[in-house]
């Protein structure tokens, strides 16, 4: 199942990164950096502060560009 979620929004994923350019893209690899120490100190509090406003950021500037799903 989850391969499959994977491979169904590659496009999705793949716009969005050009969308985003080099500095979103770093700014991402360090949220999920970040995710990962404490995912291994087992510090779900802050876990889940991070993916927060991780998925909000992602969602906010997505919300920025709606042609990307509906059309231009």
């Amino acid at each position: 199942m989850v391969e499959r979620l994977w491979n169904t929004t590659q496009h999705c994923r793949r716009t969005y990164t050009q969308l985003i350019g080099w500095d979103g893209l770093r700014l991402t690899h360090y949220e999920h950096r970040l995710m990962v120490e404490t995912f291994r100190r087992r510090d779900g509090k802050q876990a889940e502060r991070l993916m927060y406003g991780h998925l909000r950021r992602t969602r906010l500037e997505l919300t920025r560009h709606p042609d990307i799903f509906y059309g231009k």
